[in-house]
């Protein structure tokens, strides 16, 4: 397989992750929140415990996606520049950590709702308090929070603007990534000091969505530019530096 080749397969894997890592958040999403949302959530949660666990298990892909996506391109973006792919690396092990706490918290929310259904004896004021406090962290950390929103969106400046500079893909697709990418980061700053509702928020939101899978269909269907490969590979003036020029003859007779 030669080179080419193998950078196409890093890019399909890369689409794949990709759409992993987003759309699965959204069909895990609609399993559980509504009993881990409900007023009631200390009955409702043990009464829906096979939604949330299945909403738990699908989100769980979008974990191991989420740093697999780095390592698939890595071999192509660490010619672009080797600290930005190593730094987009280590974003998306830092989301995918805060996400894992999150599931974690869920399945501690169902796990104490399953004993308090049990017992319904025991004092409620306290598991509410418990349970309130899981899934208010949520506000900071979650999904839609500012904690991991800002993480993200470094990450997405990394890779988008690795994109831009090398052209392996269209200017348009990583430009666009980019300037949602910074929308997406104002909004996150923009929480911690006013409530937005969901009716501004979605809308501000949905763009980057959409352009991750847009690239990862571009990744899939076409894999990286060519050209833009061909400009990152090594050029003899570089080799000639590295190898000295007895060896390159050599090796060019064999």
């Amino acid at each position: 397989m030669n080179t080419n080749e193998n950078y196409r397969t890093h890019a399909i894997w890369a689409g794949v992750l990709l759409i992993i890592a987003t759309a699965f958040l959204f069909v895990g999403e609609a399993f559980y929140k509504p009993a881990l949302t409900a007023p009631d959530v200390l009955t409702t949660a043990s009464a829906a415990s096979t939604d949330i666990a299945m909403g738990v298990l699908i989100e769980f892909a979008c974990v191991l996606a989420i740093p697999l996506v780095a390592v698939a391109l890595y071999p192509v973006l660490r010619r672009v520049s080797a600290s930005l792919a190593i730094g987009y690396l280590a974003f998306r092990l830092f989301e995918a950590t805060i996400f894992f706490t999150l599931e974690l918290d869920r399945l501690f929310v169902l796990a104490i709702s399953n004993a308090y259904v049990a017992s319904p004896t025991a004092n409620t004021d306290q598991i509410e308090l418990i349970i309130n406090t899981m899934i208010g962290g949520e506000a900071w950390s979650g999904t839609s929070g500012p904690l991991y929103n800002i993480v993200f969106v470094v990450g997405m400046l990394m890779l988008n603007w690795m994109l831009w500079t090398s052209r392996l893909v269209e200017r348009w697709i990583s430009g666009w990534g980019m300037v949602s990418a910074l929308v997406l980061g104002g909004l996150a700053i923009a929480v911690l000091f006013t409530e937005i509702s969901s009716s501004i928020a979605i809308p501000l939101i949905a763009p980057l969505a959409i352009q991750e899978m847009v690239l990862a269909l571009r990744l899939i269907f076409k894999g990286f530019d060519a050209a833009a490969l061909d400009r990152l590979r090594p050029q003899p003036e570089a080799l000639t530096s590295i190898v000295p020029e007895g060896d390159l003859v050599g090796a060019s007779r064999a």
